[in-house]
């Protein structure tokens, strides 16, 4: 540990006296140490000014902290908006991306998706499970079921959901899936493979394209897009049949749905006052362009054009509002030809524009105010056009970004800061951080999103509006709105990750690596060093640790399938050390047979007894290789309501590599689980005296 040293150790009066005493030494001409003498005057006057200097120097301040946070890898995380799934009827209209909805409260929020105007509406959901038809369109109604669609009936079992109409482009489909909890999933990666393999047809195409799954095989709540290649024909009853089949099932939880939509369409709790889109005229002439959104329809539009030089703002441009976007005819006569972006177009919000255009002075270190009246700014959407000194010694228009701080930027680096705070940007002195040229207009916010941040975490129900008066939309609740992460909470963050571990050193890592496998629920993970399953001795030849995974399933013997074992096979071998070679292997179930004889005990004793043995037994709590006691299984017995005397109880085993020593104690194998056989209770008439 490193000693915290106390910057701040002498006190006003302490340093005065220190200095007066070595008066004598270094002035002895000096006699007058009253304090009518206007040397003493500013000898208190500096030892004031040196304890202000020992104060601020003994102070941790917050900037500080990060840039501590900094150097151990622990970088602040940025606000975020909340994010809700909205329910459109087909009765609605079509919406642009980034048209507005409010709360009563006047809280915006944006569709980070367009509505088209030709949706697709579900008529029909059925479960067959053999010659079986079960319609559970309950699925689509606000008050929802849970279905298992491949759950444990006779023979396989798939879901069809009928489409009566079809819509634009790709299907797109929102699943609700009831996630168990304990434990949690761990999170997905992008490489992850999915739990299952489910087939998605659509009946009557050619071929059905799975362009996106964010459910994984339906392990969680998302949005799964397809394409029917070679058109998609009516089938049965008119309707056009999507179909699910379960084709591996993996060896984790049942699929429970609780709901099925078609007019889900996610929206943001943001408002977008600025945003630059960038194109490439490949000819000289006029160039055509649309942006189709609702904030460039309703934009106060700003048209610039690189020349040979520089980006130059042109009013050789027309435009024209359409109730999708926005179209607009540039001229781009002297655009540079050059194979770059050659036109960009700055979408203003037409209320707020003059207040996101500023004056500057150009002087260093310069800081401009923006009025977001308690809104946050999302720092990878903020950027800013600023006159800019360029190496010829021209001025000219250029892009800035934002970043943390000043540390490492260089003189020439376009940059500035932003204080959430204090809701202001700051730029560099031309030592760190390029210097801002002055000038009238000379900054020009190209990208501005801001949020509330968790304000926007609302509840459910009907209390988004669009402006068309066409009433409250059905929506789910809004979350994941968060305020960027102070100093305080990086540094909890920072502690909270140091407690787990990202290398295998001990078995104990091994062990907790594998548990945190990403897409999987792993209920026990145990470690065996030095211990090899494949070699007939069990003894190792290499430095071998084997590590025996178990899922989270469904019965009394889950049981891992070769995806799941090779999932934990790859994490683990990401974080082994060179030269140790890492096996996953499934476990071995040992049935443990129960034979008791007792007095007592109530009606429902056998099926207590079971319930008791089984959640002593199964599940691994008795964990993985360890001995299963005669005399803890009596102490269970003997709790068991009513029981009056244990007189005796035996255990038996006919699985293979168990051992019973003289107490009748078994001891399991390497990687044996027990669980509960056969329970024989033999309850005697007589009493106790």
């Amino acid at each position: 540990m490193l000693n915290v040293r106390n910057l701040d150790d002498q006190t006003y009066e302490q340093i005065v006296e220190a200095a007066e005493g070595r008066l004598p030494w270094l002035c002895p001409q000096w006699t007058n140490h009253n304090a009518s003498d206007p040397g003493i005057t500013i000898l208190e006057l500096m030892a004031w000014y040196k304890e202000l200097q020992q104060y601020h120097l003994n102070q941790f301040t917050d900037a500080l902290r990060l840039k501590l946070l900094k150097l151990a890898g622990a970088v602040p995380r940025p606000a975020s908006p909340a994010r809700c799934g909205l329910e459109i009827g087909p009765d609605r209209a079509p919406k642009p991306r980034l048209e507005r909805l409010y709360t009563r409260e006047g809280i915006p929020f944006e569709l980070e998706e367009a509505i088209p105007a030709e949706r697709p509406a579900i008529a029909r959901i059925d479960v067959v499970r053999g010659g079986q038809r079960t319609d559970v369109s309950e699925l689509l109604r606000e008050r929802r079921i849970t279905v298992q669609p491949f759950g444990d009936g006779d023979g396989p079992s798939r879901l069809r959901i009928g489409f009566s109409r079809l819509g634009e482009g790709d299907l797109q489909l929102w699943l609700d899936v009831d996630e168990p909890q304990d434990p949690p999933r761990n999170p997905f990666e992008p490489d992850c493979p999915d739990p299952r393999t489910i087939r998605w047809i659509c009946e009557g195409a050619e071929e059905t394209e799975l362009v996106r799954d964010d459910t994984h095989a339906l392990s969680r709540s998302g949005c799964v897009c397809l394409r029917p290649v070679g058109g998609w024909p009516a089938g049965e009853e008119g309707l056009h049949w999507l179909s699910l089949t379960l084709e591996e099932p993996g060896c984790e939880e049942a699929v429970r749905l609780t709901g099925v939509s078609a007019g889900r369409y996610q929206a943001l709790q943001q408002e977008t006052w600025a945003s630059a889109h960038l194109f490439r005229a490949e000819r000289r002439g006029e160039f055509a362009l649309t942006l189709d959104d609702a904030q460039a329809r309703d934009c106060a539009p700003a048209v610039f054009v690189r020349t040979e030089r520089q980006w130059e703002q042109t009013d050789g441009w027309r435009s024209e509002r359409r109730p999708d976007g926005l179209a607009l005819w540039v001229d781009a006569t002297a655009a540079a030809q050059d194979g770059e972006d050659n036109v960009m177009v700055l979408c203003l919000d037409a209320i707020r524009a003059t207040e996101l255009l500023f004056d500057a002075k150009g002087l260093p270190g310069e800081t401009f105010f923006l009025r977001l009246e308690g809104r946050r700014a999302l720092t990878g959407r903020f950027s800013l056009l600023c006159n800019t000194l360029d190496r010829d010694g021209q001025v000219r228009p250029a892009l800035w970004r934002c970043v943390d701080d000043f540390y490492c930027c260089g003189p020439r680096d376009r940059v500035f800061t932003y204080d959430a705070d204090r809701e202001t940007v700051t730029f560099g002195d031309g030592e760190h951080g390029a210097l801002l040229q002055g000038g009238a207009g000379a900054v020009l916010a190209a990208e501005l999103t801001v949020t509330f941040c968790a304000g926007g975490n609302i509840p459910g129900g009907q209390n988004l509006e669009f402006l068309d008066g066409a009433g409250a939309v059905l929506h789910a609740p809004a979350a994941g709105g968060a305020a960027p992460e102070s100093p305080v909470e990086v540094q909890a963050r920072l502690l909270r990750e140091l407690d787990h571990t990202r290398k295998c050193v001990c078995a104990a890592d091994y062990e907790e690596l594998a548990r945190r496998t990403p897409g999987l629920r792993v209920a026990l993970a145990k470690a065996i060093p030095a211990w090899d399953p494949d070699d007939p001795t069990g003894v190792s030849r290499f430095p071998t640790v084997t590590v025996v995974a178990v899922p989270t399933g469904a019965g009394e013997r889950p049981m891992p399938d070769e995806r799941f074992l090779q999932a934990v096979q790859r994490q683990l071998d990401r974080v082994r050390p060179i030269g140790v070679m890492v096996k996953v292997c499934p476990p071995e179930y040992a049935a443990i047979d129960v034979s008791l004889t007792l007095r007592g005990g109530e009606e429902d004793l056998e099926e207590y007894l079971t319930r008791a043995f089984r959640d002593y037994l199964s599940g691994g709590r008795m964990g993985v290789g360890g001995t299963v006691a005669v005399g803890d299984l009596a102490a269970l017995a003997q709790n068991a309501p009513g029981v009056l005397q244990v007189r005796s109880i035996a255990l038996r085993t006919s699985s293979a590599g168990c051992f019973q020593n003289r107490e009748g104690d078994i001891r399991l194998p390497r990687r044996g689980i027990p669980c509960l056989g056969r329970l024989t209770i033999e309850r005697l008439a007589e009493r106790l005296r």
